[in-house]
């Protein structure tokens, strides 16, 4: 009991003090005790106050902005394509000046004879050579001289294959066949692809229906040429010969001893259309074709008409 009596006396007299401070206090200041108990419970909130309103708060109670979601798949569907310019040049071409910018130096296992997936190595000229750039592999194999006026038309080039740098460091260049029609040897030379693409025709030419034109080179020196072989006439970009325009092919009327006796006074007898061939590309002056129907051989020299583009 006397620690309870001990704590009880402590509470008691703490009470006291603090009634007579307060006391003390209120008689300073003039005022009653019971007015001074009721003006501190008046002063003192029952709640924290707000604090200042600052200008524009709402803006810092927002959350910040997303970065809006790309679709990758979308948006690889939104952006043009890349022309594929292969089906234009693979067929080779008769070219005046052929571009230079290199040659394939050597080649991965020392293969000799390279195709479509195998990694080659470039030696460029003046550090033309650049990573993810598509390198032509082509071949010269002969002067065009005009089988009718003997002009010279340019060179006969074949197109070997394609290539995309993978890698470049200061001596060479790596890169891989990522197409092929040919096989590719060391030596053989390289070109950019935009050097065998004429730029867009700028002359205001077209061909009427029954222009005259010959056929001035053929592949591998064949002297009779039939459906699905490739030929290459002097017309081009310049007398206004574009992609899948026609010509038909004729040959002159056959003569044999039983129309001596006829009338015609000028001793000929009419052309005959033997053939039809289709223009896959085309150069400045020259372009590439392939027969689509031939019901005679074909040739270097003969005759062919522009029929319809």
């Amino acid at each position: 009991m006397r620690p309870f009596l001990k704590s009880g006396s402590i509470l008691f007299f703490s009470i006291t003090a603090l009634v007579i401070l307060t006391e003390v206090a209120a008689n300073a200041d003039g005022l009653e005790l019971e007015d001074i108990i009721s003006q501190k419970i008046e002063e003192t909130p029952l709640v924290a106050p707000m604090p200042p309103r600052v200008e524009a708060e709402e803006d810092f109670l927002l959350p910040p902005e997303l970065e809006p979601i790309v679709n990758k798949e979308t948006e690889a569907a939104t952006k043009p394509e890349k022309e594929d310019l292969w089906p234009d040049i693979s067929q080779g071409m008769v070219l005046m000046k052929p571009s230079d910018g290199g040659e394939v130096s050597a080649s991965e296992d020392n293969k000799r004879l390279l195709g479509q997936g195998d990694v080659v190595y470039l030696k460029g000229k003046d550090k033309s050579l650049h990573p993810d750039q598509e390198w032509v592999v082509f071949r010269t194999v002969k002067d065009v001289v005009h089988p009718k006026t003997n002009a010279q038309m340019g060179e006969l080039v074949y197109v070997l294959g394609l290539v995309r740098v993978i890698d470049v460091d200061e001596r060479v260049a790596t890169a891989r066949v990522i197409r092929s029609k040919e096989p590719i040897v060391r030596g053989d030379r390289i070109a950019l692809i935009d050097q065998f693409v004429p730029k867009e025709n700028t002359i205001n030419k077209a061909l009427q229906k029954g222009d005259e034109a010959y056929v001035i080179e053929v592949r591998e020196e064949r002297r009779n040429n039939a459906q699905h072989d490739i030929v290459y006439i002097d017309r081009g970009q310049e007398n206004g010969v574009s992609r899948g325009d026609r010509f038909i092919v004729i040959h002159e009327g056959i003569r044999s001893d039983d129309f001596s006796n006829t009338t015609i006074s000028d001793n000929s007898l009419p052309f005959r259309k033997i053939g039809t061939m289709v223009v896959l590309s085309t150069q400045e002056q020259t372009a590439t074709a392939k027969i689509i129907q031939s019901m005679e051989p074909i040739a270097k020299g003969d005759t062919i008409l522009y029929d319809s583009p």
